[in-house]
């Protein structure tokens, strides 16, 4: 459960991350939730963020608060719940940066954002390769999203009671999960040997 983790936990240094709905059923592994979103960190050359920075980032504060100008994963969610609860906030999304007016106007919206994103459960990937566009790390991103978007399927992955479809977004809804990027590529086969690959590395290391 993501609102259980801490930065005090075990985490790799560089990695690919997976967000599962327990309230959502893989269709292809039966008993499993479904994977809502993949992402990862530092593709760019010369970055340092971590993957728990990354994380920490989604989650917000201890508090339940959050910055959602600081995570694309949060600014889906919120607009989401916006549509979704009838809400009004003019300025969720707008600009890099907001005062602390701005800021205590979408505090109860930050609120459910992170009770939302809490209660999803988060896997990780030791993928410890330098930032880059072509890191081994954006290759399994790109790659994942592609197979797990329900665009190219001729069948809507997602329950009707999924968040995401409230989402002002068609490329959310579509897909059937919180991300917009490469949701309507095809994916390399030769991926999944690598996801193996670093799926036996992430559990040596984690022992």
């Amino acid at each position: 459960m993501f609102n259980e983790c801490t930065g005090k936990m075990y985490w790799p240094k560089r990695g690919v991350y997976f967000f599962v709905d327990f309230n959502e059923k893989s269709l292809v592994s039966k008993g499993l939730p479904r994977i809502v979103r993949v992402g990862t960190h530092a593709v760019s050359t010369g970055s340092k963020t971590t993957l728990w920075h990354r994380l920490k980032t989604h989650k917000g504060t201890n508090e339940g608060g959050g910055n959602h100008r600081g995570s694309i994963f949060r600014l889906h969610v919120g607009n989401a719940i916006i549509k979704k609860e009838g809400l009004f906030c003019d300025t969720w999304g707008v600009g890099q940066n907001a005062s602390k007016e701005t800021r205590d106007k979408e505090k109860a919206i930050e609120h459910m954002v992170s009770e939302y994103i809490g209660q999803l459960g988060v896997v990780v990937l030791d993928v410890d390769d330098l930032p880059s566009a072509i890191s081994a790390r954006a290759f399994i991103e790109r790659n994942s999203i592609a197979l797990l978007s329900s665009v190219n399927s001729s069948f809507n992955f997602s329950t009707l009671d999924w968040l995401g479809n409230h989402s002002p977004r068609n490329e959310i809804i579509n897909s059937c999960l919180w991300n917009i990027n490469y949701i309507n590529s095809d994916y390399d086969d030769g991926f999944l040997k690598d996801l193996w690959r670093y799926a036996d590395i992430t559990i040596q290391n984690y022992k």
